[in-house]
């Protein structure tokens, strides 16, 4: 009877550690927060763990009995990597990004801060290692599942072009034009000039030039509508449109700082580059940020 219970539990172990944890459905959302304790999930080769760790003392901020929230993303060869998470909110999606893709590990979590910021990563296999593909950091927006946009097979991953906000005017008036992202061989790559997402910003210019022609603060919809026309390689057709219809009073456009700002968002003496009018500077903060070639 003993050798058969040790067997029932020996049988039950090994059970467990072939398939330790949750198993989730392709792109199922998973939300956790630190209050839920350790959480275990599994899809394919991978394995996430959600847990509370130790803190490091690195300084003030980490004090005895401190604890940080952690993701641990774990491939059946052992192969493994760690995320830090956040204390307020963790969504995490398992799936593949391609049909005979492999499973990899879409990770957000809250940062905090005023309109800020959806952290995204997403962990993909990488020869024997899982590597961290950073996505960046959104204005507060929960970024669901990828889909596939163009019908190539991939999934896209949409979002906004948040280097808009407050460029041409106050965060409640700024438009932020969409930005289109893939995943590749474990390297994040802007794919939003392709013409295979025009359909993406045909939308978006429609939007935007409704909001340029009609809002009493239109600059930052227009210039969200020239980015978009820059994609679909309509600008100059709709750039006498924007000077009629941008605010002139009082003014807003961007100016530039050549090296970096202080901790205040001062520019250094002599390294300020300020530009004459709105369309000098819509034009400056077009060729800055990739959407029209430098003249």
């Amino acid at each position: 009877m003993l050798r058969l219970l040790s067997l029932i539990a020996a049988a039950l172990m090994l059970g467990a550690a072939a398939s330790p944890g949750k198993l989730v459905r392709d792109g199922q959302r998973i939300e956790w927060t630190m209050g839920e304790g350790r959480k275990v999930y599994r899809l394919g080769d991978l394995t996430a763990v959600f847990d509370r760790v130790q803190c490091a003392p690195l300084g003030e901020e980490c004090e005895d009995g401190d604890v940080d929230p952690v993701l641990t993303i774990t491939r059946a060869d052992g192969s493994s990597v760690k995320l830090d998470g956040s204390p307020m909110q963790n969504i995490l999606m398992l799936g593949r990004l391609s049909k005979d893709g492999p499973v990899v590990a879409f990770f957000q979590d809250y940062t905090g801060g005023m309109h800020c910021c959806q952290r995204m990563r997403v962990v993909t296999p990488a020869g024997d290692a899982l590597t961290v593909a950073d996505l960046g950091g959104y204005d507060g927006a929960e970024i669901g599942w990828p889909k596939d946009v163009d019908g190539d097979g991939t999934r896209d991953i949409v979002v906004s072009d948040d280097r808009f906000l407050y460029a041409f005017e106050s965060y409640a008036a700024s438009v932020a034009p969409p930005k289109v992202l893939n995943v590749v061989d474990g390297a994040v790559r802007d794919v939003s000039a392709e013409p295979r997402f025009a359909k993406i910003f045909e939308k978006a210019a429609a939007s935007a030039r409704k909001a340029c022609i009609a809002e009493d603060y239109p600059n930052g919809a227009c210039a969200a509508w020239a980015a978009a026309a820059a994609r679909l390689g309509t600008l100059d057709a709709v750039w006498p449109v924007i000077l009629t219809e941008y605010r002139k009073e009082p003014a807003t456009w961007p100016d530039r700082c050549k090296v970096e700002r202080s901790e205040d968002g001062e520019c250094p003496e002599g390294q300020l580059i300020e530009y004459p009018d709105y369309p000098a500077g819509l034009r400056a903060f077009l060729v800055e940020t990739g959407y029209i070639p430098a003249a």
